[in-house]
């Protein structure tokens, strides 16, 4: 492990500035997209459901049914193209 230089940051300041960065484009971002499409989104970047809810300010509970409504919505969508 590296000493610690007067100046340099360590692993807690980056992470620290990393989820203050992050809270600032979801904050922008909340006043374009709705909440279920931020959802969406940031599932596609492997997040879990608490890490996307830290994000996004919420809970880990709202965003797991968040994810489950847009699965049910695009199993309607399959059975809607397959004529069922």
């Amino acid at each position: 492990m590296a000493a610690y230089r007067p100046g340099s940051a360590t692993m807690d300041d980056l992470l620290k500035q990393a989820k203050t960065t992050n809270r600032l484009l979801a904050a922008q971002l909340k006043a374009q997209m709705s909440q279920m499409d931020l959802v969406k989104l940031l599932s596609t970047t492997e997040l879990t459901a608490k890490e996307i809810a830290d994000v996004l300010d919420t809970t880990p509970a709202t965003v797991a049914v968040t994810l489950q409504r847009l699965r049910n919505k695009a199993a309607g969508k399959v059975q809607t193209q397959r004529g069922e």
